[in-house]
């Protein structure tokens, strides 16, 4: 029994030792394949060269430090081609970008910056921000290349203003008709829009819509009289009278009514009927003299002629003018042959011929010179006095009572020179 166990004893420790050696062994294989398959290669692109790495490193800067490469504070390492654990020949690389010189052209505002990288990093490094509805000849994605240009066109607003409502629209270049075309408003036959379709836009534009009808309408007016005035030698100077008393009449009038914006912005007449004519007032304005003066005519010449309240019944036609004064050597002749004396007066004989037959009155009334016979030249006709008539008296002092009158002349005949 003993001996049994003891047999059994040396054979378990001999299988635990062997299994011992071979678990180690496959740990040291592990360990080595392991440590194979964790080393990989990489092309580290580089200042126009290329750098092969061989590493076990995860780390994109450590392998850069592990090639030689420093990277400056405005450089870019392109990583979007690096996988870890995969090899070189697979196109695994770490691209360095050096810092070099991009012109941003933001809407003709210029930016020159020196950067490495994306376009967004150019934009950040010019303190630029590009909207959604601005335009770039670049997505900002894109990587840059050393002299780009980076060209920004910035959108600009547009008020619309349509159906009562106002739009406000980014809008980079175009026409009025881009702009309504893009927020759906369309335009009937008879509809405006202002500016025209065809306008180019530009910032601070706006544009209006004007929804247009027509309607024709009938309507009943009034036609207002108009008031007439006249003058007649019936009426004392000085009072008016109404001869014929004014009434408005009526008219159908048709009109064609262009509607902007549910108002009447133009109507447009189509047609006219009177109805009923306008009768015009009619007021008649004196110019009858009213003879005040009471001691008769001061012309020495019998008035031949019938008179009426002081004036001559029968009058072919009155001259309104001043008058003066003068008087001569008893007997003297005049220039049309006849003496000067009273009642023979002076005038300008291209005016009133010689033998005309006159009545003179003052114009407010108050003296009468009375009849009288165009027979003498008034200096008056070559110094431009503005003189009409002259009036003979027999001294100095009747002269110097009269003195310049505007006087009324009411010519009673003609005289043949």
């Amino acid at each position: 029994m003993v001996q049994k166990s003891v047999k059994k004893s040396n054979f378990t420790q001999n299988s635990s030792r062997f299994l011992a050696a071979l678990f180690l062994s496959i740990i040291v294989v592990g360990t080595i394949v392991a440590s194979a398959m964790s080393t990989y290669t990489v092309n580290v692109e580089v200042d126009g060269k290329v750098v092969k790495v061989t590493t076990s490193e995860q780390s994109a800067q450590v392998i850069l430090n592990q090639a030689g490469v420093t990277l400056g504070e405005k450089d870019y390492l392109d990583s979007s081609n690096f996988t870890v654990g995969k090899n070189a020949r697979k196109g695994n690389k770490l691209v360095v970008k050096r810092a070099m010189p991009v012109t941003i052209d933001d809407s003709g505002e210029i930016h020159e910056v020196m950067i490495a990288g994306k376009v967004s990093d150019a934009l950040s490094e010019a303190g630029l921000h590009v909207r959604p509805v601005d335009k770039m000849n670049y997505e900002e994605d894109d990587l840059l290349v050393e002299n780009m240009t980076i060209k920004i066109t910035r959108a600009f607003t547009v008020d619309v203003y349509a159906d009562g409502q106002t739009h406000e629209v980014d809008f980079l270049s175009g026409t009025v008709a881009d702009v309504l075309s893009g927020l759906s408003i369309t335009l009937g036959e008879e509809d405006e829009v202002s500016p025209s379709l065809d306008t180019e836009l530009r910032a601070g534009d706006t544009i209006t819509v004007y929804r247009v009808t027509y309607e024709e309408r009938t309507a009943v007016e009034t036609i207002k009289y108009t008031t007439i005035y006249k003058t007649s030698s019936r009426v004392y100077q000085g009072t008016t009278e109404v001869e014929q008393e004014g009434k408005n009449g009526s008219k159908t009038v048709v009109y064609r009514d262009k509607i902007v914006n549910g108002e009447i912005a133009k109507s447009t007449k189509l047609s006219e009927r009177v109805d009923q004519a306008a009768v015009n007032k009619i007021v008649v304005t004196g110019t009858k003299i009213k003879v005040l003066s009471t001691t008769g005519q001061l012309s020495a010449i019998p008035m031949p002629y019938q008179l009426e309240n002081g004036i001559p019944v029968n009058v072919l036609t009155t001259i309104d003018g001043y008058s003066t004064a003068y008087y001569s050597t008893p007997g003297k002749g005049t220039a049309s042959g006849r003496l000067a004396q009273s009642g023979h007066v002076a005038v300008d004989p291209r005016q009133i011929p010689y033998g005309s037959e006159l009545y003179v009155v003052s114009k407010d009334g108050k003296y009468v010179y009375g009849y009288c016979i165009a027979a003498d030249t008034g200096g008056f006709v070559w110094n431009g006095s503005g003189i009409t008539i002259d009036l003979y008296f027999d001294t100095y002092g009747e002269c110097v009572q009269w003195g310049s009158k505007e006087v009324r002349i009411y010519v009673l005949s003609w005289g043949n020179g």
